[in-house]
């Protein structure tokens, strides 16, 4: 395909890196937003890049996970030397268990963080104790991975969508202009933005695809002032987390259905502080510096949702990141710009393919 005008609506990590790859390969897109980019959840994400366990992993979404993280190191390795930062660094990650049930869940999280490129220790509760002495008395096991990595999901999003060199129209889409199979235009409040093919990252709103099986999952995130040393490894525990970021601030999150209310809440910040004191409880925490909310999309059957829709020869979907949508986003916008351009991927998406949703992706057009 000779540099075709793309048109992708959403301006999240997924989108802009679609954008990204696309520019690489010479193919001028524009971004359609309708607040800003970086603005939901790719804003204010933890952005810890966990490749080898959570949910989907192990499992149909480890080959896109491994690949991701991959494209992650790279991206990092080419900000730098454009000197953009985008706040990529390793970072182990300590994982407790405070049951047998938990502890025989980290044995098999173990199998798998032995991947190359990764180390993965099992701890007894003293030596965990002794790696963080803040930790609870009463944790039961834990399991140390090295070789994993964090990066701000912000400043991430930002530079992607800045080296793309994308144009940014800041507006609703409403509908594609349809013309047989193939989608000639995305219709927003203004006008009608022409292009030769479209992407759709939108995330947990499903407005262009009503009936797409993704539900939002609300993901809110403490900053906190603390005194005392950092947090070294990055500490998980039950669907929870505590990390101190380069900003100095110890950001800790949980993760909650809420629907569509992305808000931040008084119970979900009681919850998380209740959370962190029990489970670490030699921590010194002090005031809430900042306290943020955002939802993430979670497809029905836990995978993500990618590549060509059914009944268009030229609109494609980002989707159903979830917990990890920003460990998954530059693999989503390189696979898709393969597929805009060379009409295949080399990695393997049919687990992946929204045909497997039927008419769920059907998307609303507005004639020719």
């Amino acid at each position: 395909m000779s540099a075709p005008e793309v048109a992708i609506v959403g301006g999240g990590i997924a989108g802009c890196a679609t954008a990204y790859y696309l520019g690489a390969r010479g193919v001028a897109c524009t971004l359609i937003e309708r607040d800003a980019i970086a603005a939901a959840a790719s804003g204010f994400a933890y952005g810890g890049l966990n490749p080898l366990t959570g949910a989907g992993i192990p499992g149909p979404m480890s080959p896109l996970a491994d690949w991701a993280f991959a494209l992650h190191q790279r991206l990092a390795e080419e900000f730098a030397a454009a000197d953009c930062a985008v706040g990529f660094r390793h970072r182990s990650t300590l994982q407790l268990a405070f049951s047998e049930a938990e502890t025989a869940a980290l044995s098999a999280d173990r199998r798998r963080a032995g991947a190359e490129g990764f180390h993965a220790q099992a701890l007894d509760a003293s030596a965990a104790r002794r790696l963080e002495p803040r930790l609870a008395p009463d944790i039961a096991a834990a399991l140390l991975v090295e070789g994993t990595a964090e990066v701000d999901a912000s400043a991430l999003t930002h530079a992607l969508a800045a080296q793309s060199q994308a144009t940014l129209h800041v507006g609703e889409a409403l509908g594609l202009v349809r013309c047989g199979e193939r989608a000639t235009g995305v219709r927003t409040e203004q006008d009608v933005i022409p292009c030769q093919a479209v992407v759709l990252t939108t995330g947990p709103w499903r407005e262009l695809c009503p009936a797409l099986p993704v539900a939002p999952l609300k993901g809110e995130i403490l900053r906190l002032r603390t005194s005392g040393p950092p947090l070294l490894p990055s500490v998980g525990w039950g669907g929870n987390y505590a990390t101190t970021k380069p900003d100095g601030l110890l950001w800790a999150g949980t993760t909650e259905e809420a629907g569509f209310d992305a808000n931040p809440s008084a119970a979900a910040a009681d919850a998380i502080l209740a959370r962190l004191r029990r489970t670490l409880p030699g921590l010194s925490l002090g005031a809430v510096a900042r306290h943020t909310a955002c939802l993430r999309p979670m497809a029905a059957d836990g995978l993500a949702v990618l590549g060509r829709l059914p009944q268009w020869s030229n609109v494609y979907i980002a989707n159903g990141g979830g917990r990890k949508g920003v460990l998954y986003g530059p693999a989503f916008g390189y696979a898709l710009a393969e597929l805009i351009v060379d009409a295949k991927a080399t990695h393997d998406l049919s687990p992946y393919s929204p045909a497997r949703f039927g008419d769920g992706v059907r998307v609303g057009s507005a004639g020719a």
